[in-house]
């Protein structure tokens, strides 16, 4: 037969049992919070990273061009003095 007393022992045990469950559940949910907040700086500094690397992209673009023209400009003068 099941014993339907229940003792101090086994309330204590319920309890901790309990207490443990809410003491996790608030643990993660703080350690979610956290990772959330990490993420969207993560996010802005990506976003940020992207704007900077198409800017040299478009720097590197425009140096490339004043390369070639000035290039094409000392090939023209070479063939001139030729």
């Amino acid at each position: 037969m099941i014993n339907k007393n229940i003792s101090i022992g086994s309330l204590i045990t319920i309890l901790t049992i309990i207490v443990t469950f809410v003491f996790t559940q608030g643990s993660t949910s703080n350690k979610i919070e956290n990772i959330e907040k990490e993420q969207v700086k993560a996010v802005k500094r990506i976003k940020s990273n992207e704007e900077a690397i198409v800017d040299l992209k478009i720097g590197v673009a425009k140096i490339e061009t004043k390369l070639d023209d000035r290039f094409n400009r000392l090939e023209e003068l070479l063939m001139e003095l030729e």
